[in-house]
C-alpha cells in the first residue's frame, strides 16, 4: 500500500498519529510489563524470589489499576465510542479489588513461608553442611592421627 508523502517525509507512522491517547499507550506499556512480570513469577520457584516479584505486581498494579480508573483512563477510552460497556468496565473495576486482595494473600502466605518453614529448612541446611564440614574435618584429623602417630608412617 502506498503512504502519502507526509507520511514518508515524517517517517513512520506514530501511535499518536494513529489516534491512540496517551492514557491508552500508558496502559499498554503497563500490561506488557505485568506480562513480563507474572512470567517471571509462574517460572519462579524460590520462595525469597516470589516474595520479590510479588511485592513488585503490587505495586505495579495499585499504579495500573489507578491509571485504568482515572478519568482520563479507560473511562474516557470507553465513553468515547461504547459507553453502553460502561456496566463491564465497571464489573473489571469492581475485580481491581479482588484482584489485589488476592496479591495481599500470597504475599502474607510466601512471608510466612520465608520466615518460617523456609528460614527454618536454610538454618538447618545451614547447620547439616556445618556438621558435615566439622565431621570431615575430625576424619582427616584422626585418620592423619592414627596413620602418621600412631602407626609410625612417614
Amino acid at each position: 500500500m502506498a503512504r502519502s508523502a507526509e507520511t514518508s517525509a515524517s517517517g513512520p507512522e506514530t501511535q499518536a498519529s494513529r489516534g491512540e491517547s496517551p492514557a491508552r499507550r500508558r496502559i499498554d506499556d503497563e500490561h506488557r510489563r505485568l506480562n513480563e512480570l507474572l512470567r517471571s513469577l509462574t517460572h519462579s520457584h524460590d520462595p525469597v524470589r516470589l516474595q520479590t516479584l510479588l511485592g513488585e505486581l503490587r505495586e505495579l498494579l495499585v499504579e495500573h489499576f489507578e491509571h485504568e480508573e482515572a478519568t482520563d483512563g479507560l473511562h474516557e477510552l470507553v465513553t468515547e465510542g461504547a459507553a453502553h460497556r460502561m456496566p463491564n468496565l465497571q464489573h473489571l473495576f469492581e475485580e481491581h479489588r479482588e484482584i489485589l486482595k488476592t496479591v495481599d494473600a500470597l504475599v502474607a502466605q510466601i512471608g510466612a513461608i520465608v520466615d518460617g518453614a523456609w528460614r527454618e529448612v536454610r538454618d538447618g541446611v545451614s547447620d547439616l553442611a556445618e556438621t558435615l564440614r566439622r565431621h570431615e574435618r575430625d576424619e582427616e584429623d584422626l585418620f592423619s592421627e592414627a596413620f602418621y602417630s600412631d602407626l609410625g608412617r612417614v
